[in-house]
């Protein structure tokens, strides 16, 4: 497998172990490593796997593939899967009759009451998952699908050549206190809060540039877009994960910078980039538009 990864990185950056020293050499098959984990997160996390989102009106909703449904599903949903009832902000779900349906892995055959929390209420039946979520201030029925065709359509990211110049230290500056930013998702004007405990500060090729970042699975999340984007790199900006910063440092490394998901999929939700995180600068590094 190191074998492999180090072919990867051969084939994709274009270089050669006998020309590079052994400290270059350890860092390209780190990152070759770290990006074909990536894909691979992408391939099994799920976020592929979503094929739909329908608003829920009150009443009574029929599902299935059937185009009478009030919700159609996609294939290889059933013709009806059965009754989603809405109550203002209180669900129950009715399985049609003979159709094999679990919630939550436990088949059900009569009405029942359906959770709306992260994590429960997921209806399966086949292939299909799906699961009523609030977003902004309405319901919505998502609608994945473990065999989707994205899945086996996709093919891994385009990446630039790694480049040692866009590895970077960056100085931390605390806030006084942490803030909580309210960035607009990319969904039905909805909002979510991250928060940030302060910038950081580095130069690229000369220039000083700063981020503002924020603080996600106890690392720093950094959200950015730069002259790049929507010719070379995604439209919407890039994301990158930094260590948490050490005696007032921390490292940032744009090979690692990656697409949003809702690049791959136009069904996920994704933050949208802050106004102070446009830098004014090219930065042809991490991932970039398929060529």
């Amino acid at each position: 497998m190191l074998r492999s990864a180090l072919l990867a990185a051969l084939l994709a950056f274009g270089t050669s172990v006998a020309a590079a020293d052994p400290i270059d050499a350890q860092y390209l098959k780190d990152i070759a490593a770290w990006r074909s984990q990536f894909d691979a997160d992408i391939r099994k996390d799920g976020w592929l796997e979503t094929v739909g989102r329908e608003k829920i009106p009150e009443g009574s909703s029929t599902l299935g593939a059937s185009p009478s449904s009030s919700i159609v599903l996609p294939p290889p949903a059933p013709a009806l899967v059965g009754t989603l009832i809405r109550r203002s902000d209180r669900f129950e779900f009715e399985p049609a009759m003979g159709t094999a349906v679990s919630i939550d892995e436990r088949p059900v055959t009569t009405s029942v009451g359906l959770s709306t929390e992260p994590g429960t209420g997921k209806i399966r039946v086949g292939s299909l998952a799906l699961s009523v979520r609030q977003i902004s201030d309405d319901f919505f029925l998502n609608i994945s699908d473990t065999k989707s065709h994205a899945i086996a359509a996709f093919k891994g990211t385009s990446w630039f050549r790694v480049d040692r110049a866009y590895r970077v230290k960056a100085r931390f500056l605390p806030y006084e206190k942490p803030q909580d930013a309210v960035l607009t998702l990319t969904f039905a004007s909805a909002t979510k809060v991250f928060t940030s405990w302060g910038d950081v500060a580095f130069q690229l090729r000369g220039q000083p540039l700063k981020l503002k970042t924020f603080v996600l699975d106890d690392e720093l999340f950094l959200i950015f877009q730069d002259e790049t984007n929507g010719v070379e790199t995604y439209g919407g900006g890039r994301f990158l994960f930094a260590p948490m910063p050490k005696n007032g440092l921390t490292t940032l490394d744009f090979n690692k910078a990656f697409n949003p998901y809702c690049a791959v999929n136009p069904f996920a939700i994704c933050p949208i980039t802050p106004a102070v995180n446009r830098l004014p600068v090219r930065i042809v590094a991490g991932a970039r538009l398929e060529r």
